[in-house]
């Protein structure tokens, strides 16, 4: 079951809530939004009236793109490019990337209706090829993409730990953040839905069936680049069926594990000999670059050679080698489209997914809320200083009266129609309804 959050309680006067400003540090809008004329700043008490925040996505996949085209816009998604897009679309209040071997994503808090049509302005690549959602359908498509259901091996582990760390880079500077609770929901949502994965359910075991399936031959000699989880995993299900060399970086896989699967290892170093001397290549490392080309391979010797890198790690000109049978994402996405066809569905994560809907639409109503209440509180004290010029000079003990009724007169005003907002159902008609809700209790400023 997806966690929530505990809600704080807020101070109570008499038994009644009491409407004080939110203890949050007023967040500048950046210097792109001011030249645009698009709007004041979040923390700007007359501020969220217009609409209520929203929440979008954006899709490159290898269910929409080809593979160039999605590794080009791979290469591109630097931390500067993120910075550069999140400090000049105009309205962006948190943005996350997710970034796995066969896609990329963009989910976007958005602050003003117009902004997600600007996401798409600014995204690489053909508009067409980014597919939009927004709202509950974005929320739905992450939760799936976590228990590994858009994954090339569905239901595989690896998904969710991808878009947990994804939550740890949300930029935010929106007054509550909302995208990295997203991002750990989904997480969990998987864990909860899917405790334990077999090793069946991953990219490497679809690797596994594929190369063994193109390599002719008994035991053929395999040649893994890359230790880490992938690469190990490729070790497993190839098993006794190969003769297996790990090629590792940094530190050699433990002898337990050597000893397990029957796997040898070399380092780095002594990629290019270990080159010459096997019938099939996986690489399973992140050093992209097109770094095996051609010239690094054997003239003479036929390869299977799969490459599991996005941006790929082997040049696709090595299709050009007679001796040389190249197999990519692009190919091993069709290889399991067959399985994936006959897969049941998983109503629990869509399940789960929709539980946090109706959260997230009270999470994104907040701070509009919030504001709200400031509004209210900054048209109190302008009315009591003006009533002051009529009152005279006031004991302390009146002063106090005075503003403790005021105050719990506002907060009897505010709390029926703030806790209708809150009550209004999810769904299209709730949208309308909540969007009217905010349109009239618009606080009117002097």
């Amino acid at each position: 079951m997806v966690r929530t959050l505990p809600q704080k309680g807020r101070p109570r006067v008499h038994g009644r809530p009491e409407v004080r400003p939110v203890p949050s540090t007023p967040i500048a809008p950046i210097e792109s939004e001011r030249a645009a004329g698009a709007g004041p700043d979040v923390g700007d008490p007359h501020a969220p009236f217009a609409t209520p925040i929203a929440i979008g996505g954006f899709e490159l996949s290898l269910d929409t793109a080809p593979i160039d085209l999605l590794e080009s816009v791979a290469r591109s998604m630097t931390a500067q490019r993120l910075d550069d897009w999140f400090s000049s679309v105009p309205g962006t209040d948190e943005l996350a990337i997710l970034s796995t071997c066969h896609r990329v994503e963009i989910v976007v808090l958005a602050r003003f209706p117009d902004t997600l049509e600007r996401w798409l302005e600014v995204l690489p690549g053909p508009r067409e090829r980014w597919r939009r959602s927004e709202g509950r359908a974005t929320v739905r498509h992450l939760f799936r993409v976590a228990a590994g259901r858009e994954s090339l091996a569905l239901g595989e582990a690896e998904a969710r730990r991808q878009v947990r760390t994804a939550g740890f880079g949300v930029r935010s500077r929106h007054p509550r953040p909302v995208l990295r609770e997203l991002f750990q929901a989904a997480a969990r949502a998987a864990d909860d839905a899917h405790p334990s994965v077999p090793s069946s359910r991953s990219i490497a075991a679809i690797a596994v069936q594929r190369l063994l399936a193109l390599v002719p031959g008994e035991a053929p000699r395999v040649l893994v680049i890359g230790s880490g989880t992938v690469g190990r995993q490729v070790a497993e299900g190839l098993g006794d069926r190969a003769r297996v060399t790990l090629v590792y970086h940094v530190r050699p896989p433990e002898p337990e594990f050597l000893a397990r699967t029957g796997a040898g290892a070399v380092p780095l170093a002594a990629l290019g000999e270990a080159l010459g001397e096997c019938d099939a290549i996986v690489t399973a490392a992140k050093f992209g670059d097109h770094g095996l080309g051609a010239a690094d391979l054997p003239p003479d010797r036929r390869l299977v050679v799969v490459d599991l890198g996005m941006p790929r790690n082997i040049d696709p000109a090595v299709r050009g080698r007679s001796n040389v049978r190249l197999v990519d994402l692009e190919e091993l996405r069709a290889f399991a489209e067959g399985p994936r066809a006959l897969e049941a569905p998983d109503p629990r994560i869509d399940e789960l997914a929709e539980h946090y809907g109706d959260r997230l639409d009270r999470l994104l109503l907040e701070p509009w809320i919030d504001a709200f209440r400031r509004a209210t509180e900054e048209v109190r004290r302008g009315e009591l200083d003006r009533a002051r010029a009529y009152l005279g000079v006031l004991a302390p003990g009146q002063e106090a009266a005075i503003d403790r009724l005021t105050r719990r007169l506002v907060t009897r005003l505010l709390e029926a129609p703030t806790e209708r907002l809150r009550a209004i159902p999810a769904g299209p008609e709730g949208d309308r309804q909540r969007r009217l809700a905010l349109e009239f209790l618009r606080p009117a400023h002097p």
